[in-house]
């Protein structure tokens, strides 16, 4: 057990370092505050941080105190309801970022129109309700949805669950939200693929995609106007729903043509990077949560495993902490994959010198 409580405390105090970089970071930089993405990311840093300030450290202690439990029911509630809360607002701020991610990688065009799907406002709205539902679905034992009348019992903190909260939790809170996200990133890998390469030959590489409204600056120029691309994958020609121009205004179109299909391609490029970014931060959440969840799944529905799994106490412990290392691993992620990020925390720790 000595291994594990040094692995426990290396997790705990890289998750705090790590998951506080990204959060001052992100508050600290308004490209990225302003950001959607980073929206999300925050969403996922800060239940990170919760886990690591308020779950990890009961666990390390319990670790090191063999089970046993000196806070009393009071903070025993508190600990579980805070994991219960913690642990499934990461897996749904992935899933709210990976729907976002795969949107913006079908219509890389979508956040320049002037009805975007998603904007600031309402991916922050999102990230509330998401955070609502959390507290709300982990608070439902204390009031009442528990299977014993205590949660402390010969100085043990039990996780009080009912089989049905148990059952639904599992199901709504990790498993569902694991498959779509599974399921987007596999889409967003094929679109990313096709994208990457797309055909030489003279066929369309993608359906026409009609702009309500396209604005992009750089510097003087501004292109906002009606118009449908042929193919955004390639350099292709502006075709406008109204008359043909005229001779006049061909080299202009023209130019216009060109400036709109070099920005397609680079917003192209730039979702496909952030699309393998998201796909990185999902595979990870599931290789280290997955065997954990299993195994409390197959604990709470087979009688004669959860005898069995007890024996084995130091497998539950192992695959738990596997599941807190995602919380170190994540800042990581986020740091090295994006070039912004890395910007931004190079800018931040240079005003501070």
């Amino acid at each position: 057990m000595v291994t594990y409580s040094i692995f426990y405390a290396i997790i705990i105090i890289a998750s705090l370092l790590g998951n506080i970089t990204v959060c001052v970071v992100i508050l600290n930089t308004r490209s990225l505050r302003q950001s959607i993405n980073s929206c999300f990311i925050l969403s996922l840093a800060v239940s990170d941080l919760i886990t690591a300030c308020l779950v990890m450290p009961f666990d390390l202690e319990l670790i090191i105190s063999f089970q046993r439990w000196i806070h009393g029911e009071i903070m025993c509630n508190v600990w579980t309801t805070t994991y219960l809360m913690a642990v499934p607002t990461s897996i749904l701020s992935l899933l709210a970022l990976t729907v976002y991610r795969y949107r913006l990688l079908q219509e890389p065009l979508d956040i320049y129109k002037a009805s975007p799907l998603m904007t600031r406002r309402r991916a922050s709205i999102v990230v509330c309700c998401l955070w609502a539902y959390s507290m709300l679905f982990s608070l439902a034992p204390v009031f009442g949805w528990k299977r014993l009348p205590r949660s402390v019992n010969y100085e043990y903190c039990y996780f009080n669950l009912s089989l049905t909260y148990s059952v639904l939790s599992s199901m709504i809170n990790f498993v569902i939200p694991v498959i779509i996200a599974s399921f987007l990133n596999c889409r967003m890998f094929c679109v990313a693929i096709k994208r990457a390469h797309p055909p030489k030959t003279g066929r369309r590489a993608g359906k026409t995609k009609h702009m309500s409204r396209l604005k992009e600056k750089r510097g003087n120029v501004s292109v906002a106007k009606q118009e449908s691309i042929e193919d955004p994958a390639r350099l292709g020609t502006v075709q406008e729903s109204s008359n043909s121009p005229t001779s006049e205004q061909q080299p202009v179109e023209s130019m216009r043509s060109r400036h709109e299909a070099i920005l397609i391609r680079k917003l192209q490029q730039r979702n496909i990077r952030a699309a393998r970014t998201t796909f990185l931060i999902v595979f990870s959440f599931v290789v280290c949560w997955l065997p954990h969840s299993f195994l409390s799944i197959t604990y709470i529905l087979c009688r004669k495993c959860a005898i069995d799994i007890a024996k084995h106490p130091e497998l539950l412990t192992f695959f738990l902490m596997l599941g807190y290392l995602n919380s170190a691993i994540n800042p990581v992620l986020y740091s090295f994959r994006s070039s912004e990020f890395k910007k931004a925390v190079k800018d931040f720790i240079r005003r501070r010198r």
